[in-house]
């Protein structure tokens, strides 16, 4: 854990930012996606927390032990909240698709942010998995791919041993998951988690929007991202294909 005096180990930090961002994603993703098991597995929530702590002189609180104690409660009652807000219909104010917060007349720019989001996991040899029924813009999927950015970039170095080959793919990685962040989850996440709050008073997705509201701009600080002015106010223009109501957080290389 970082203390007063005590230097940050850079790959320790991005272990544990590898590890959050992952539990996030299986969070978000709801209790009815196949991830699911990982938000409430004891010993995933314990890494969880550890990461966060690790972080915390960094990041501020991440209210993650508040997080971890609100799933502790049976799973129907974790499915009815949220089925509550993120059912069959999805919701207008806290909508967890990126493109959603375009304003509905940018068809162009809604259409385009989406297409980069998928250029983006192809780039790394990414495809959604077959029982995945998302956009790749659903915050889960997004959240996932910075986690697998990490990792990527972690087993590049690991398996080069300082090869110039390996140290570029591993600089490639590093320099994806700046871009990604500042340009698919930066400036429209705060918008999210801030209108979850006013939304949901509340339980385990409340603790959620807490966590993300404090994640994002520690992220922002330790990227050095100045996130651009776009439009953060959702207007859904459609319901997303085959929407299933909950987000199965696979990625498959």
């Amino acid at each position: 854990m970082h203390s007063e005096g005590t230097e940050s180990d850079p790959a320790l930090d991005e272990i544990a930012r590898e590890c959050l961002y992952r539990f996030l994603a299986a969070v978000v993703a709801g209790p009815n996606s196949p991830g699911w098991r990982q938000a409430t597995d004891a010993g995933d929530q314990e890494l969880a927390l550890e990461a966060a702590r690790w972080l915390q002189a960094e990041s501020d609180e991440l209210r993650m032990s508040r997080l971890v104690e609100e799933l502790q409660i049976p799973l129907d009652t974790l499915r009815a909240q949220y089925e509550k807000v993120f059912g069959i219909v999805v919701p207008k104010d806290c909508p967890p698709y990126e493109t959603e917060y375009y304003p509905s007349q940018d068809t162009f720019g809604r259409s385009q942010q989406l297409a980069d989001v998928a250029g983006f996991y192809r780039a790394f040899g990414i495809e959604l998995a077959q029982s995945v029924r998302e956009r790749p813009d659903h915050l889960a999927l997004e959240l996932e791919f910075m986690a697998f950015l990490l990792l990527k970039k972690r087993m590049t170095y690991a398996a080069g041993d300082h090869d110039p080959a390996a140290d570029e793919q591993a600089s490639i990685c590093e320099q994806a998951h700046r871009d990604f962040f500042r340009d698919h989850l930066a400036w429209w996440v705060p918008a999210f988690a801030a209108n979850l709050r006013r939304k949901v008073h509340d339980g385990y997705l409340h603790a959620l929007a807490e966590v993300l509201a404090t994640w994002v701009p520690a992220e922002c600080r330790r990227l050095e991202i100045h996130t651009v002015l776009r439009p953060t106010q959702p207007e859904r223009i459609e319901e997303p294909e085959e929407q299933s109501g909950c987000a199965a957080c696979l990625l498959r290389p």
